[in-house]
């Protein structure tokens, strides 16, 4: 396991071989947490709300197209579902690389 030393301003700087298997570059954002007495450092990705919004009504949009005909309660029955199963499914391969830590 790599060692890294703690800098001026609590600086570290990450091992070539993490960096380079989760493919992190200059100016990505890490997410910093505190798991019992560990530190974890987790990539995530920033997107601009109004950005967001704008790809979420496209894809909405697309969705009402071609599902015309079909009662809107029942489509949003579906995407909710679709929504749960998939953070079901995310949670759980979260656990199980907890467990296999």
């Amino acid at each position: 396991m790599p060692l890294v030393k703690i800098k001026d301003k609590y600086q570290v700087t990450l091992p070539a071989e993490i960096r380079e298997r989760l493919a992190l570059k200059v100016g990505d954002v890490l997410e910093v947490a505190l798991q019992d007495e560990d530190i974890v450092l987790k990539p995530k990705i920033l997107i601009d709300k109004n950005s967001a919004w704008e790809r979420l009504m496209t894809v909405l949009k697309k969705v009402h197209e071609q599902n015309k005909g079909i009662d809107p309660v029942q489509v949003e029955r579906d995407v909710m579902e679709a929504i749960q199963k998939r953070r079901h499914r995310q949670s759980k391969k979260s656990y199980a690389k907890r467990r296999a830590r």
